[in-house]
């Protein structure tokens, strides 16, 4: 299979084993946007709750929070979460059948690796019932401007702005808060760096180091650009949104 999904799910394959404990900025993400649905909706209870991209259960841990009757957990590539009892429904979020009516539909640092980010938002906001919420995070243009500053040319197909996401909504929705989110990391050096991306399933240089000599350049050029005295920096962007269905 070498569809966009397909090596999509490859690449978080081979990370899933050292992706949990290297998310760092995703944990951050999933805390935030959690935050800002129960700011936008502070008496929602949702008794029907979907996820899309649970990946290794960052957001999850929040919803269950929430003690939802019912939970389905989609995802393309991560297995089901130790301990959690959900509907889970595996596969290419565009494609795999939703459930319908719910209350809540949710996804964390996932949207920009579709290929149509405006089907699966439509089929996510036609998954909620009327009344119903949907919180969303992706990554935005500008994501990771260290690695582009340095000529990267690797990127996740679709970086939206909050503001563009919520220009993806259907007719009767309205947007309760939209925005991005810079979050710094700092590594000792750059090899860090690479060696963060690869743990996370993200491979941030794809097809720029042809030698060793490529590599070691690169690692020097980053240090020397991007390094200070809390180490070299790594810039995650992340887009945002919280919106109702008109009831």
């Amino acid at each position: 299979m070498n569809t966009l999904a397909g090596r999509v799910a490859r690449s978080f394959a081979r990370g899933m084993a050292t992706y949990d404990g290297a998310a760092l900025a995703q944990r951050r993400i999933a805390a935030r946007l959690f935050a800002a649905y129960r700011r936008a909706a502070p008496g929602h209870r949702p008794t029907r709750v979907l996820e899309a991209g649970h990946g290794s259960g960052h957001l999850t841990r929040h919803l269950l929070g929430l003690r939802p009757a019912r939970l389905w957990l989609n995802d393309l590539a991560a297995p089901e979460l130790p301990g959690v009892a959900a509907d889970y429904l595996p596969g290419d979020v565009a494609e795999v059948a939703l459930p319908g009516a719910v209350d809540l539909a949710a996804s964390a640092s996932m949207l920009q690796w579709v290929e149509d980010p405006a089907r699966v938002m439509a089929r996510l906001c036609g998954a909620v019932a009327p009344g119903g919420w949907l919180a969303i995070s992706g990554f935005a243009p500008g994501h990771f401007p260290e690695l582009r500053a340095l000529g990267s040319r690797a990127a996740a197909p679709s970086y939206l702005t909050g503001a563009g996401m919520a220009a993806l909504l259907p007719p009767g929705w309205q947007g309760h808060g939209a925005g991005e989110w810079r979050i710094v990391l700092h590594f000792p050096g750059a090899l860090e760096v690479l060696r963060h991306l690869r743990a996370t399933g993200v491979n941030g240089c794809a097809g720029q180091f042809r030698s060793p000599g490529a590599l070691r350049d690169f690692m020097a050029r980053y240090e020397a650009r991007h390094g200070g005295a809390r180490g070299v920096a790594l810039t995650y962007v992340a887009s945002w949104l919280v919106a109702r269905k008109a009831a």
